[in-house]
């Protein structure tokens, strides 16, 4: 093999190793796992400049909601199985199950809410899927009594439906560990006449953070006081039992 053809391999094989590289650091790896439970309420605000105008049943039928519930019933890979419960104050409620992948963003069905665990900033949400979205800032908020880590995604978007032409504005949290959402307002707004529909989504419940978590950094000086406190306590002890045997 002559020395052009050696070249021409090794940038080959480089060029080959790059791209490799490129796709494994691209994975996105869900952060929620099999029994996980999040809870939600959601609820929904309607406005409009037209007198006559009457808010749309489904929106009346959203704010009648008691919750609702996601439970992680399967992961593998990059695919999340859901299934999801919606209960209203009546007692009746409506069931899903479904699967969203979290490297293409494609969904079927169930919850779709859900991204990789630990993204950072200016990341992909789904690097293998149509769309660009990133996470715009990561931010520290308090989430059931605790501070967490959340990404925080804002989007504007365009489009139409049986209401007309609209612009949207979503304000996206989700967790950054987990992935999963803890607030959203999406606010569609209508033009001729003018109506805002906005939905509303929080966390309320869930069995991955029940008690804040604690800081890290507290740990240690913490536990050189206990040991220290320990310590006094252990030579105040020897110390009164030194004086006992004394003779007066």
């Amino acid at each position: 093999m002559n020395k052009r053809a050696c070249i021409t391999t090794f940038l080959a094989a480089l060029l080959c190793l790059t791209a490799i590289g490129s796709v494994w650091a691209q994975t996105r790896i869900p952060g929620v796992y099999q029994g996980n439970t999040f809870t939600y309420d959601v609820s929904a605000v309607w406005s409009s400049t037209d007198p006559s105008a009457v808010v749309p049943a489904e929106l009346l039928s959203i704010n009648q909601t008691e919750y609702y519930r996601v439970t992680i019933a399967a992961v593998s890979g990059a695919e999340i199985t859901t299934q999801t419960v919606w209960h209203f104050y009546n007692g009746t409620e409506t069931t899903s199950i479904g699967t969203i992948n979290v490297e293409t963003g494609v969904t079927n069905g169930g919850f779709w809410a859900i991204v990789a665990g630990n993204l950072g900033v200016n990341d992909r949400l789904h690097p293998s899927g149509p769309n660009y979205i990133t996470v715009n800032a990561t931010v520290m908020r308090e989430y059931l009594g605790g501070s967490r880590e959340t990404n925080h995604l804002i989007l504007t978007l365009e489009g139409s439906d049986s209401g007309g032409d609209y612009i949207e504005h979503v304000d996206y949290y989700f967790d950054k560990q987990t992935g999963m959402l803890v607030q959203l307002s999406d606010a569609k707004v209508y033009s001729n006449p003018t109506v805002t529909i906005t939905r509303l989504w929080k966390i309320k419940e869930s069995n991955v953070w029940v008690v804040p978590e604690f800081p890290s950094v507290l740990i240690l000086p913490l536990l050189m006081a206990i040991i220290m406190m320990m310590a006094i306590v252990y030579k105040k002890k020897n110390a009164s039992i030194a004086k006992t045997l004394i003779p007066s």
